[in-house]
């Protein structure tokens, strides 16, 4: 008997921003959102007039399949002023309640920054029932802000982490609404030198990570965690902390990718991702607790003599534990996973999200983080700066097929497994080495079906 544990790892690759891109302009820094009914992408938009940007917003209401273009925003001045950093949350208890947010910055010679914040009242693919606004505290772009990201916890609770010098260091605050969004407060988390921040919710819990400049030259990643809804933090500690070298930048990418600090968890298990050098190369990380941040191991994820960045975290239970990253492959790039099903004390060899290799714009204007989350039995990916059959770079989207991701990561459970093709045929090599179809695992006296 045959029992049919897995279907494919990921399924097709869907072009998001599905226009002739003008050539060099890219998409970039895309995040993603899911509710029961919708899934939001937000992401820079260099394919504009003026001199530098939009960020754009696009929904899909069949899963991923196909997408719509609801709507975009500029910035005031296109002159002197651009937009990045883009953002998107989905409110829990609402499926049609979306969050946009992302930067605008002023004067390119000093830059400055305000935080702009986008809701729906309404359905979220009319793009007259969308409103923005000033994130306060708004302080006409006298200081420098930069790198907000949004989650919602539910019953109208927001947080916006983000950025500022406007106390004289770089640190993170926190901007909180308890009314989806009408009114807001501000948490500052002092002490810490930091430039990038994350959110993530497990239960009734809330956790942050942000990158730790205090003992530079060196990085560490301090994981924070919240049981209001956000409205008091607590300090677990430095989940790791490192030399990045003589740069924060890669060899093969010139944006600071060092700082990344992406996190997931699920009880008392709980995992932040990292770039590090590995040699001559920047190579994923993860840092994990098991004890609710008390102790801290780390560990490549998967090592290799090439350029892997923006590590993007997602978990589905105590056990499985999900990592996607960009991975230079000989003069191109391709997004790559790997699971685990012991909390990151192993890892599954890598495997491919994106179908293609690509070229990869290795100076982008912009590109810190690409969208990684699991819902529903399903992991959903989406990146950015993809220049696959074009002259500028994409969005693309993809998701495990119709599968449960638990029941995926099943495949890597079995040891010394022989691999067959449908017609009973014995093929040698790495499963993730062979080309597409569909192939028969057998392991012991279990046997997998897997399309790839």
């Amino acid at each position: 008997m045959i029992l049919l544990l897995a279907d494919a790892p990921f399924g097709p690759n869907v072009k998001v921003s599905k226009w002739d891109i003008t050539t060099g302009l890219d998409q970039l820094e895309v995040s993603i959102a899911k509710s029961p009914s919708w899934i939001a992408a937000h992401w820079i938009d260099l394919d504009w007039t003026g001199w530098f940007s939009a960020n754009d917003f696009a929904l899909s209401s069949d899963g991923g399949s196909t997408w719509n273009f609801i709507w975009y925003i500029r910035p005031p001045d296109t002159v002197n002023c651009w937009i990045g950093d883009p953002s998107v949350a989905s409110e829990p208890s609402d499926p049609n309640q979306f969050y946009a947010i992302g930067m605008i910055y002023c004067n390119p010679f000093n830059p400055k920054g305000e935080i702009y914040f986008c809701k729906n009242t309404g359905s979220p693919n009319n793009v007259s029932n969308w409103s923005c606004s000033i994130l306060p505290p708004n302080d006409s772009w006298a200081y420098f802000k930069d790198k907000p990201w949004i989650i919602a916890l539910g019953g109208g609770v927001i947080l916006v982490n983000y950025t500022t010098d406007k106390y004289g260091i770089y640190e993170i605050d926190i901007a909180r609404s308890t009314n989806y969004g009408s009114s807001w407060s501000t948490i500052r988390l002092t002490g810490v030198v930091s430039t990038a921040a994350y959110f993530y919710k497990d239960g009734s819990t809330v956790y942050l990570s942000q990158n730790n400049f205090n003992s530079w030259p060196t990085i560490a990643i301090r994981v924070l965690k919240s049981t209001d809804n956000g409205a008091t933090w607590t300090s677990l500690g430095d989940a790791i902390s490192f030399n990045p070298g003589s740069s924060t930048s890669c060899p093969s990418f010139n944006r600071p990718a060092k700082i990344h600090n992406h996190i997931t968890a699920q009880g008392n298990n709980i995992a932040v991702s990292f770039i590090k050098p590995n040699g001559s190369y920047c190579n994923v990380g993860i840092a994990y607790s098991t004890n609710g941040g008390s102790t801290w191991s780390n560990k490549y994820v998967a090592q290799t003599s090439t350029d892997q960045i923006l590590p993007m975290v997602a978990s589905s239970s105590p056990s499985n534990l999900y990592v996607m990253w960009q991975e230079k492959v000989g003069s191109q790039w391709a997004t790559k996973w790997t699971s685990s099903t012991n909390w990151a004390t192993t890892f599954s060899t890598p495997g491919r999200v994106s179908a293609h290799n690509y070229n990869f714009n290795q100076n982008p204007a912009g590109h810190d983080y690409n969208g990684f989350i699991y819902d529903g039995g399903n992991l959903f990916a989406i990146w950015a700066n993809d220049y696959y059959g074009d002259d500028a770079g994409a969005v693309y989207f993809t998701r495990t097929s119709y599968t449960s991701a638990d029941e995926m990561v099943k495949v890597e459970d079995l040891k010394d497994y022989r691999i067959y093709t449908v017609d009973g045929k014995l093929v040698k090599g790495n499963l993730n080495e062979l080309p597409r179809g569909v192939y028969f695992l057998k392991g012991g006296r279990r046997v997998v079906k897997v399309v790839r």
